[in-house]
């Protein structure tokens, strides 16, 4: 048992530096990993990068061969990762999420037709809200000269006054639709 304490005893000091830096290593891509799933606006993400550097601190402190062997790695599997750590992320289900409109829009769409599939989606709702011209309603906020309406197939939708402030609980005409909102008249 004494011998391997005296084992222990006698390897390089600098081996510490080489276990410091992978685990401080590991500790960034699982920092990274949680930045993913974790919503802390980023101090995740700094905290990953603060590690990073520590790491390769902990390396040279190793070596200099060690060092620049990581940097070099980091340099080029740093941002190979990232990316594909996005990647993945913006196909989960968590990630489809956050990102606005993901939902409706596939990964694999070319800008040409993402603007298509939007200004099919755009003239479907102006059809939709040329539908609700005539309908009359009433106000369920004070328009001034924006506020919600009750119309009478039940639906609410945002309106704008026609001219100046409607008050609540006043009967109301949709008169116009403009640039995909309804516009209305007290009656």
């Amino acid at each position: 048992m004494t011998a391997l304490f005296a084992q222990v005893a006698t390897t390089a000091p600098n081996d510490a530096a080489l276990a410091w830096g992978m685990i401080l290593l590991a500790a960034s891509i699982i920092l990274l990993f949680l930045e993913l799933f974790l919503p802390s606006g980023g101090i995740i993400a700094i905290c990953a990068g603060v590690t990073s550097i520590g790491s390769l601190v902990a390396f040279f402190t190793y070596s200099t061969e060690a060092g620049f062997v990581a940097l070099v790695l980091y340099v080029i599997f740093g941002p190979l990762l990232l990316w594909f750590g996005f990647k993945w992320w913006a196909s989960s289900s968590m990630g489809r999420r956050m990102i606005l409109g993901a939902e409706n829009d596939p990964m694999d769409q070319t800008p040409e037709e993402a603007f298509a599939a939007s200004n099919a989606a755009q003239q479907e709702r102006a059809r939709y809200l040329d539908e609700l011209l005539h309908l009359e309603g009433i106000t369920e906020t004070p328009l001034r000269p924006v506020g919600t309406v009750r119309l009478s197939n039940g639906e609410r939708h945002e309106a704008l006054a026609e001219n100046g402030v409607i008050d609540a609980k006043i009967n109301i005409r949709v008169v116009d639709v403009q640039d995909n909102q309804l516009k209305v008249r007290a009656m």
